[in-house]
């Protein structure tokens, strides 16, 4: 019979043979947002009157006020944005 994860461990093995990636991929991969949705969210948070003088004061508690995910990734998105 067939090992159904053989695949898997295969490939698990040759990951495991390469370099970490640079710390600055893992960070820039982390602060893409998870879903199209998140992108509808922030451009619709971003446009909310006000939204821009109260992240300006206080960027985690503006996100929360929101409704969107208060994550470190979720607020640099944000405030790129912003700039952009």
């Amino acid at each position: 019979m067939r090992d159904p994860l053989a695949t898997e461990t295969k490939l698990i093995t040759a990951l495991r043979l390469t370099a970490r990636p640079p710390q600055d991929w893992i960070d820039g991969a982390a602060m893409i947002p998870g879903t199209l949705g998140d992108l509808d969210a922030i451009e619709r948070t971003i446009t909310a009157p006000g939204f821009r003088e109260r992240f300006k004061r206080d960027p985690r508690k503006a996100v929360i006020e929101a409704g969107l995910p208060p994550s470190a990734a979720m607020t640099a998105a944000v405030s790129e944005r912003l700039a952009g």
